[in-house]
């Protein structure tokens, strides 16, 4: 028997627009009121006053998937969320994934109780959701998207750094095949392009979910380096412990910068510098896309929006003298 979820897929809607067209409901877009009814009919659709309950109360709430592994980092969005939604008169429901698939089983799941739905970190693949945003994704077609401009974070920390007279700059990423991490790999090709200095694979470290190891690799190696780009600043206070615990002096010997700006960065010795995660744009775009999403008005911009971070200098970073 088909669902109400059926027919959102079926004619490329959110559930509340399926709603609202069979209640008859004034403002839905005539194109979306009669992918409605056709999907309707194709699928033979009868709700049910259980479904139509459903369906109502469904409007109340939006869906918030985190990662697992990121639990800690994406979990203080939430406060900037949750204000957010409720100027929507909406509440959050709060899953976690564990990877891809459980991600596609958590969205399928909500998809009954929630009008819409927020995906934090890594996306699905696969067919889309008209009524899922991602956050910090800025690279799915199709979807609805806000983003970090990575690749942009990035070369602007590369270029920082080179101009204080690195040329050896090592890249830890999380895994090459994440988004995030392709970006950070265009973004560092780009800088060393502009100053015609080779690529060295060699530089370029994976965590794979291990930062520790990652980093140890980096270190062990017998490669030359003098500054160091992480992601996170987590990442950045794991490399400044193994540091020290090797005996190499940051920033006298490596330089870190990372592309976060969290609380964290000003409390670490020495302090952080950064190119600061837009934290509340970031929140301020995806609510305005949830809410073009309940209210089935088309995005403003179609294109995903790649929103820049800014550098924030403080004591990691130390010039390179001749």
């Amino acid at each position: 028997m088909a669902t109400i979820t059926d027919v959102s897929k079926l004619a490329n809607v959110s559930k509340a627009t399926v709603s609202r067209v069979l209640s008859g409901t004034r403002g839905v877009r005539e194109e979306s009121r009669l992918a409605v009814l056709k999907a309707v009919d194709e699928l033979n659709y009868r709700p049910n006053v259980a479904a139509q309950n459903l369906a109502k109360q469904a409007t109340n709430y939006i869906g918030v998937i985190l990662p697992s592994v990121e639990a800690t980092n994406v979990a203080t969005y939430l406060p900037l969320l949750a204000k957010g939604l409720k100027s929507l008169n909406k509440f959050m429901l709060v899953h976690y994934a564990t990877d891809i698939e459980d991600q596609r089983r958590v969205i399928d799941e909500l998809q009954e109780q929630c009008e819409a739905i927020i995906v934090m970190g890594a996306h699905t693949t696969g067919p889309t959701l008209p009524n899922v945003v991602h956050f910090d994704s800025i690279q799915v077609e199709g979807d609805t998207v806000s983003g970090y401009n990575y690749a942009f974070a990035t070369e602007s920390a590369c270029r920082y750094v080179l101009g204080k007279g690195h040329r050896q700059i090592a890249l830890l990423i999380d895994e090459a095949k994440e988004m995030a991490s392709e970006q950070m790999l265009e973004g560092y090709r780009n800088a060393l392009q502009n100053l015609s200095i080779p690529f060295n694979r060699q530089l370029v470290v994976e965590a794979k979910n291990d930062v520790e190891q990652g980093l140890l690799t980096l270190i062990n190696s017998f490669t030359k380096y003098t500054a160091l780009v992480v992601k996170r600043d987590s990442h950045a206070a794991e490399a400044m412990r193994l540091m020290r615990e090797f005996n190499i002096a940051v920033p006298q010997e490596v330089s870190i910068i990372s592309l976060e700006d969290s609380p964290l960065a000003a409390l670490l010795y020495p302090p952080l510098t950064c190119i600061s995660y837009p934290t509340e744009q970031l929140v301020d775009d995806c609510i305005d896309r949830v809410r073009c999403v309940i209210s089935d008005k088309p995005q403003v911009n179609d294109r995903p929006t790649a929103i820049a971070g800014r550098l924030i200098t403080r004591g990691s970073v130390a010039n390179i003298t001749a």
